[in-house]
């Protein structure tokens, strides 16, 4: 059986790659390639960039208590922004404008990301039967 440790930082490494689609693409994006992300986005471009800076910051709060808390109050926090980030998702694949996410295709990299994002969904869900408050 594997170690609580270990487990939470299984939990913690599967946020890595969503955290970074979320808050540092975005944020380049809008800099560097302005154009690029009205042409994604139209006019709720800006809209979109706050969403997704807003769950790339949550996600590297919830890597940092999956990996140091021990409240079980914390952890529970940790689970819904992931939850709601995957829900959008499936949500903007029916062809509806959620949070200014527009409908989405589906594609590769985007489900990684989801099934990252559920990754570590399960391994909080999984914590917090083991952990003691």
């Amino acid at each position: 059986m594997a170690s609580g440790k270990l487990i939470r930082r299984v939990g913690a490494v599967a946020l890595i790659l969503p955290k970074g689609d979320h808050l540092i693409a975005p944020v380049l994006t809008i800099i560097l390639a302005p154009a690029m992300m009205w042409s994604v986005f139209g006019p709720g471009a800006i809209g979109a960039v706050v969403f997704f800076v807003v769950l790339g910051i949550y996600q590297i709060i919830c890597i940092a208590v999956m990996l140091k808390s021990k409240s079980r109050y914390l952890l529970a926090l940790a689970i819904p922004g992931n939850l709601v980030s995957i829900v959008i998702y499936f949500v903007s694949l029916s062809g509806v404008t959620i949070f200014g996410v527009p409908p989405q295709n589906g594609g590769i990299f985007a489900l990684l990301i989801k099934a990252l994002e559920t990754v570590f969904v399960l391994v909080s869900i999984y914590v917090l039967r083991i952990v003691r408050s």
